[in-house]
């Protein structure tokens, strides 16, 4: 009886796409077929990097296993099958050139997510794969012998991949039933949790500043060595984003479920103030106009309240206890987390299908034979920057140079 596919790939982004083309180029016997649960492929690809398509990363592997943290060497045999400049040339002979900015993060020169979509999915097309979509598959049986097929609902495929993502921007298709079909094969899940998202606070005073950024701030997680992410801190009405919260995120949803609550301590200076060096030589300026050269006027006013410090106090009448309260909040500014942005708002999930479970040379599950998995339903997840999509990409391009044929 013959096989409605040699592989079928469960999910039609990133990592689908790129192991649709990768395979489809080898003219497996029965082809590809790309099944997913959307109207069409590719939909939170589209919207990455704020619709200009933050596509990767410029970086040898030693940076990129580091981004992934202490599990990122998992990644290295899919990153060495598509580094970055290979998979620039690849974009190039679809038709969508790239750059690189000043911190390395690789663009479309179009800065447009949905061409370089367009281009993935024409490409598919062009070798012949063949798209299902509208259709959430709701079961995977393995195969009881080495030569019987894999039956994925009503079709049948001698190899399968789970490229269904995670479960972040499920409007987008990552609704985490990849981790629902993967466990009911026995797969261990590290429980999900919303990465590179926002942070609520249980203090109000952020939401006074919404929409006040700094450029440079040191957060951490309170008690918790290792942890520490630098870059811009954004103010919101519920409590914190931008790029430095975005990236300790994930970490500290898993404490979240853990623990309930999780206290972080910001940094918003990038070096200690001298208050006695500064009584010397500015004892007649308050102590709130000096703050507000490094942050707006109406943050600082905020700072000195929260450290109990009247805002026209001077430097020459600061008591030592008002220094130390005052150097407190500069540098380990406490603010208690009591909830994310969720997997609504996230653009990643922390969590996924348990990598020790997984081979990484192949992708090929450890539990039955010709079934992979690559992108987000892993249990890998990077900061932003394209480290995230980079690794969905490769891993897919894996697959499809790997995956059994028949």
């Amino acid at each position: 009886m013959p096989l409605d596919a040699s592989l079928l790939i469960v999910g039609a982004g990133p990592a689908g796409l790129l192991a649709a083309w990768a395979a489809a180029r080898r003219r497996l016997p029965g082809g590809v077929l790309v099944v997913d649960r959307l109207p069409g492929a590719g939909a939170k690809l589209a919207v990455t990097g704020g619709g200009r398509g933050n596509l990767s990363h410029l970086a040898d592997e030693e940076a990129f296993a580091s981004a992934f943290g202490r599990q990122g060497r998992f990644a290295l045999p899919a990153f060495r099958s598509l580094p970055p400049e290979d998979l620039r040339i690849l974009l190039a002979d679809m038709n969508v050139p790239t750059v690189a900015d000043d911190a390395g993060r690789i663009y479309p020169r179009s800065q447009s997510a949905p061409q370089v979509r367009d281009a993935l999915l024409h490409a598919c097309e062009r070798e012949g794969v063949r798209f299902v979509f509208n259709h959430a598959v709701s079961r995977l049986v393995s195969p009881h012998n080495a030569a019987a097929p894999w039956k994925i609902d009503s079709w049948t495929a001698h190899s399968v991949l789970l490229s269904a993502g995670g479960q972040s921007a499920p409007r987008l298709g990552s609704d985490g039933s990849g981790f629902a079909l993967a466990s009911a094969l026995g797969y261990d899940l590290t429980p999900p949790a919303p990465a590179l998202t926002s942070l609520r606070t249980a203090e109000h005073w952020p939401a006074l500043h919404s929409g006040v950024s700094l450029p440079d701030v040191s957060i951490s997680i309170a008690g918790k060595r290792g942890t520490s992410e630098r870059g811009e801190l954004l103010f919101t009405h519920r409590g914190i984003s931008g790029p430095a919260v975005l990236n300790l995120s994930g970490r500290v949803a898993r404490l979240l479920l853990a623990e309930g609550s999780v206290l972080l301590h910001l940094a918003l200076l990038s070096a200690a103030p001298d208050f006695l060096r500064l009584r010397q030589t500015d004892g007649s300026r308050s102590l709130h106009a000096w703050l507000a050269r490094h942050m707006p006027r109406a943050l600082a006013g905020t700072i000195l309240e929260l450290a109990g410090i009247p805002p026209d106090q001077t430097f020459s009448r600061l008591t030592a206890e008002q220094g130390k309260s005052l150097h407190r909040h500069l540098a380990a500014l406490p603010l208690a987390v009591r909830g994310t942005g969720g997997f609504q708002e996230s653009m990643a999930t922390s969590g996924g299908v348990s990598l020790k479970q997984v081979h990484p040379e192949t992708l090929e599950g450890r539990v039955a034979k010709r079934l992979h998995f690559a992108g987000e339903i892993l249990d890998l997840d990077g900061p932003t920057g394209g480290w995230n999509l980079h690794w969905a990409l490769c891993s897919g391009h894996l697959v499809g140079t790997v995956a059994d044929g028949g």
